[in-house]
């Protein structure tokens, strides 16, 4: 219980910063790649240990992206530790990720879907709304804040992108995020210092 109350609080804290927009992003150039299979690396393990199918696929040409990757991070983490929470022993999860546009600054692709518990029509809209949560059949035991979506869709607006969410109770859910990034600066390398 301690630890919830301690989520919550983190949560109630996130969503007042976010809300009074006193959240900087940090943009600096990050492999998106290889932090997507970092950051999904744990709920594939979770996901394996519970008997659920997980799936990562990743179709990009531009690796090297600027961006805040701790609040990218953060949207990936929700999405993803959500599936798993309502997911069952023999569900699958598949995360996907795919450029759309090849350029300077190109839109991003995140798609999160699960064959899990769902949510019904009339709770959709409301997905997003702070402290809304359904009791879905079957997860009536899952904790939440019911805070999570709502961080979620402050901080992909706040990075100029859309989510969108379709879902059919008893069948699963599908979460797209759509982001754009511009194309990040490849390190440089330390000219050679010839020898005297």
């Amino acid at each position: 219980p301690s630890q919830q109350l301690l989520a919550l609080i983190n949560d109630i804290l996130e969503i007042s910063r976010l809300e009074q927009g006193n959240v900087s992003m940090e943009i600096k150039t990050f492999d998106l790649r290889s932090s997507m299979e970092t950051w999904t690396s744990p709920f594939q393990a979770q996901a394996q240990a519970r008997n659920k199918t997980f799936e990562l696929s990743i179709d990009i040409k531009d690796n090297l992206i600027k961006g805040d990757p701790a609040r990218l991070g953060q949207v990936i983490n929700n999405l993803v530790s959500n599936a798993i929470k309502f997911t069952r022993e023999g569900d699958r999860i598949s995360v996907s990720l795919r450029q759309m546009d090849e350029g300077k600054r190109n839109n991003y692709l995140f798609v999160v879907e699960d064959s899990g518990t769902g949510m019904s029509e009339e709770f959709l809209p409301k997905l997003f709304d702070p402290y809304e949560r359904e009791i879905r059949f079957g997860a009536k035991d899952v904790m939440g804040t019911g805070l999570g979506m709502p961080i979620v869709k402050n901080l992909v607006t706040r990075m100029g992108g859309q989510i969108t969410a379709s879902s059919t109770l008893g069948k699963g859910t599908v979460f797209s995020v759509t982001l754009p990034f511009d194309v990040g600066d490849a390190p440089q390398t330390a000219p050679a210092v010839e020898a005297p």
